[in-house]
């Protein structure tokens, strides 16, 4: 497997593509083209050029949640589809109104509007892309406890039932790549195990929405250290004192636009 970050909050040196504090990677395997997430904008398209990826030729375009620095940039993308109509892929859950600090946080997109351009394939059980690669669905809480982020359209707290990853089923283990983490990291990371059928963990990519140095994080430390993860790459929505904290117990990795890895 291949895949590429088209967006994140950071850009290397002397390697000239835009940043945004947002998330989206471009991925290849078994003969198949995803694109998973968006970030906010067209920024996400302009690396992408940049880069030489033909994003609009996408076989599917997978969300990992509905927060707009992860859908925004779908609506950019629909006029680069030149009449496809690839599948959309999420948790239903995904396209539902959301706010935040009095903020609307949701995708900016509604469903009538997608569904003019995608075909939209929404659910809560995991699906299979390829052999190797599955999309999660719903979470289930295993290790940690949800976190609400802001408030759904009802006033209820929002715990991002919606937030899913991407897991392929490597020779070394199982490799996850996050949007946010708003299921928990280590949520995420048993589940992966549990649906690949995998014991070990290879890598994880991703925001793992570890945003301060306190209880969770420190616990998210612990576990991700105590699963001996030959390759971490957090980015997007994990602090810097928890890069550092992870760093010196584990083998933390810089992220930025551009950077690809290749996952046997």
């Amino acid at each position: 497997m291949r895949l590429t970050v088209l967006t994140d909050n950071h850009t290397y040196i002397d390697r000239y593509y835009l940043g945004e504090p947002a998330f989206s990677c471009w991925i290849e395997t078994g003969g198949r083209r995803f694109l998973f997430d968006t970030g906010y904008s067209d920024v996400f398209l302009r690396n992408a050029d940049a880069l030489g990826i033909p994003v609009g030729e996408a076989d599917a375009v997978i969300l990992s949640h509905g927060h707009n620095d992860h859908t925004g940039g779908l609506r950019w993308l629909a006029p680069r589809l030149s009449g496809r109509r690839p599948e959309l892929i999420a948790h239903p859950g995904a396209l539902a109104p959301r706010f935040d600090q009095g903020l609307f946080v949701g995708c900016p997109a509604e469903r009538g509007e997608l569904a003019q351009h995608f075909s939209l394939r929404l659910g809560q059980e995991p699906l299979w892309l390829t052999d190797r690669l599955v999309f999660l669905g719903e979470v289930p809480e295993s290790v940690e406890r949800r976190v609400p982020v802001g408030t759904l359209a009802d006033g209820t707290p929002d715990l991002c039932m919606d937030d899913s990853a991407l897991a392929y089923a490597g020779r070394e283990g199982v490799y996850l790549i996050t949007g946010c983490s708003h299921s928990g990291i280590c949520n995420l990371a048993e589940y992966a195990k549990k649906i690949t059928g995998r014991e070990r963990i290879a890598g994880i990519l991703g925001g793992f929405h570890l945003m301060a140095d306190d209880g969770r994080s420190r616990r998210a430390v612990d576990y991700l250290a105590g699963e001996n993860i030959p390759e971490l790459w957090p980015c997007h929505c994990t602090a810097f004192c928890v890069r550092a904290a992870l760093s010196r117990r584990a083998a933390v990795n810089e992220v930025g636009v551009g950077l690809t890895l290749q996952w046997e």
